[in-house]
């Protein structure tokens, strides 16, 4: 049974919205902004075009751009897959459906400009924590690794767990962690970056990009390690990693 949400906007109510609701962040393809309780993902070069014009023109805006390429923002299967899963994924939020349009072009009406995602509220990012809080990173990333089974045993990866800046510093790190009263939320949960269903094949990269976070904080407390990133790729090897930190962290 198909549960996933679909959020059914014509141009204008798609304007108000945009003019409307706050911006959370942009990414590499779509603006993030509030919608009651939830967030939508929007397509950037649509959110920027209806944003900067008059609601007159809002419908002639959508139907030119998907004129030539008629596309979905996010993959359909997908966010479908992973909204109808949620009942059994208990430590992640997953997407929650589509956005879709009304009182367009016929060949346009069931076209996709953006997806529904959770609202983590008053959550902060785990790169954000100060270091001497060590206690509560630690049980985060605990907590962390048992969200990262979970997805594992449901045949999800989220592949995108680290990302550096253009040198590759260590500090100037982004996770796709956010964490509110030492619990940690992967965010992210969409996208080519996201292996699902047909696309599934191992975690062994999710594993490899969580033992980089556990690695950086090794370099940030001093621990010398003779891993190499990039090598660990496995939920046990993962335990293994983090339970040196944590044992070098009460010494």
């Amino acid at each position: 049974m198909i549960i996933m949400e679909e959020l059914r906007l014509s141009p204008l109510e798609f304007k108000n919205i945009i003019d409307h609701e706050s911006i959370i962040g942009h990414g590499n393809f779509g603006t993030i902004i509030t919608y009651k309780d939830k967030l939508l993902k929007i397509d950037n070069y649509l959110f920027s075009k209806i944003k900067n014009n008059n609601s007159y023109y809002s419908k002639k805006i959508i139907e030119d751009y998907y004129k030539n390429d008629i596309r979905d923002f996010d993959d359909k299967k997908q966010i479908e897959y992973l909204s109808n899963i949620q009942k059994k994924v208990k430590l992640t939020k997953l997407p929650e459906g589509i956005i879709t349009l009304k009182e367009v072009d016929s060949k346009i009406m069931n076209v996709s400009p953006g997806i529904i995602l959770p609202y983590h509220k008053e959550h902060q990012k785990l790169e954000k924590l100060p270091l001497d809080n060590y206690k509560s990173i630690l049980i985060i990333l605990r907590k962390l690794l048992l969200s990262l089974r979970e997805l594992e045993e449901n045949k999800i990866s989220q592949e995108d767990l680290a990302s550096y800046g253009e040198d590759c510093v260590i500090y100037d790190r982004k996770y796709n962690v956010l964490c509110k009263n030492e619990t940690p939320e992967i965010i992210d949960m969409d996208g080519f970056y996201v292996k699902v269903g047909d696309n599934f094949v191992s975690c062994d990269n999710m594993y490899r990009e969580f033992c980089n976070i556990i690695l950086d904080y090794y370099y940030f407390y001093g621990i010398k390690s003779n891993i190499i990133r990039g090598t660990i790729t496995s939920y046990d090897e993962s335990f293994a990693l983090l339970k040196r930190l944590e044992h070098e962290k009460k010494r």
